[in-house]
Order: structure tokens, then C-alpha cells, then sequence
């Protein structure tokens, strides 16, 4: 799929943890490989704002990635529980093949493993890392997740100056609205001039917000969903 549309998704590592704070809900993606060897990963957050980072693979690093996934197991569908853990991450392993995308559940991935979970955990440890200078990711929307019934905070919340937070789509990240143009520039400067546990007031409510960028193929909140 070297030659497939860059923002058609190949290749996704996300890791959710158990009991998240607020401004931890939707955060994006570990590695996120698109056609022609576009690769995006976390970058490092500017205030309340996440920000990535984008570079590309060559061709003998794509087709080395993409090889080591299929000897990894990941062209099929596969799930390793760890029923000693309790309160456990789980790491989620998503493959486009020919027949479709296939995912790869991993209970507790920080306990470790053998066999074929522990190749597959070793694979996923040795994906490519963001080489010295890669460029920020700029995203064309920006995703605010509100969550309400949070306590005030260390300190005083700031009013919220855009579209309701109650009036976002329900997803698993929190109340969900999806920000374009100007209103992503003004979200964008708001972020980074908050801190990650900031606590915001809309409609007479006190919400934390996380504000997480849209990669390329998302496009709504229901993207964010992880399944």
C-alpha cells in the first residue's frame, strides 16, 4: 500500500489507560502510518494543547514495517487478556489488509508476555520514532472533549468563549466538538495558554477540556470512538 492516498490509514498503535484524568480522555494515537509512508505520533503537549508530529518512512522502511506486522500476526484479529491484572491498559494494534482492518486487543501490555503476544509487543516497541526535526502535524480541525462534575481546581476557571461545551456529541472522550478555522485558531491559542487541568465554565457548568488535533482520517466525533 506504498502508493495508496496519504491520508488513507495502514497502521495504528493506541493504548488506553484505566481511570484517565479528564484532560488524558481522546489522546491521540501512539503511531499512526497512512499510504506512501506517512507516519504521525504524539509530539509534546504545548500547554493544554496535544500537538504531533509528522514524518515519512522510505520505501524500504515501509515495506520492512508492513512486513514485520504480517510475521507479527497482525493480518488477523487476535485478543490477549491478562486476567491478573486489574485496572489494566489496553493496547489496541489496527492492520489494513486486503480483506480489511483487522485489530489486535492487548490486555496490560506493560506486563509483558511471551509467544506470539510478546513478538507482537515487541514489534509494536520497535515501530520508528520521530527523528530529530520532524515537522508539527497541522491539523485542518480540532477536537474539544468537555467532561462536567469535575471539582474547581487549583485554579480560578476561565469562561469558555465558543460554541457550548453541552451542545458536543456524546462520545466515550466526553462532550465532542469538532473545531474548523477560525474557531480552531482561537481554540488552538486558548490551549496553550491553559494548563492540562484547567477548569472551564460554559452555560453555567464547570467543565475539563481536553483539546485534541484531528489526524487525516478522522473527520467527526465519532472517529474518536475507539473500538
Amino acid at each position: 500500500m506504498a502508493s495508496a492516498p496519504p491520508d488513507l490509514l495502514v497502521l495504528r498503535t493506541q493504548e488506553s489507560h484505566s481511570g484517565p484524568a479528564p484532560w488524558e480522555l481522546g489522546r491521540l494515537p501512539g503511531f499512526s502510518l497512512y499510504g506512501g509512508g506517512r507516519v504521525i505520533v504524539p509530539g509534546e503537549p504545548a500547554g493544554a494543547l496535544q500537538t504531533a508530529r509528522e514524518f515519512p518512512l522510505s520505501s524500504p522502511q515501509y515495506k520492512k514495517v508492513m512486513t514485520d506486522a504480517r510475521a507479527a500476526g497482525l493480518g488477523r484479529a487476535r485478543t490477549y487478556e491478562d486476567s491478573s491484572s486489574t485496572d489494566a491498559s489496553l493496547l489496541r494494534v489496527a492492520l489494513r489488509t486486503t480483506e480489511g482492518v483487522r485489530t489486535t486487543r492487548i490486555t496490560a501490555p506493560e506486563a509483558g508476555g511471551t509467544g506470539s503476544r510478546g513478538e507482537l509487543l515487541e514489534y509494536v516497541k520497535g515501530l520508528p520514532d520521530a527523528p530529530r526535526g520532524a515537522r508539527e502535524f497541522r491539523p485542518t480541525a480540532l477536537a474539544v472533549l468537555a467532561t462536567s462534575g469535575v471539582s474547581a481546581g487549583s485554579a480560578a476557571a476561565r469562561p469558555w468563549p465558543l460554541r457550548p461545551l453541552s451542545e458536543g456529541t456524546w462520545t466515550r472522550g466526553g462532550r465532542c466538538t469538532v473545531l474548523t478555522g477560525q474557531a480552531l485558531t482561537q481554540a488552538q491559542r486558548l490551549a496553550r495558554d491553559a494548563r492540562q487541568d484547567s477548569r472551564w465554565t460554559s452555560g453555567g457548568s464547570l467543565y475539563a477540556v481536553s483539546f485534541r488535533p484531528l489526524l487525516p482520517d478522522e473527520h467527526t466525533c465519532r472517529d474518536l470512538d475507539v473500538r
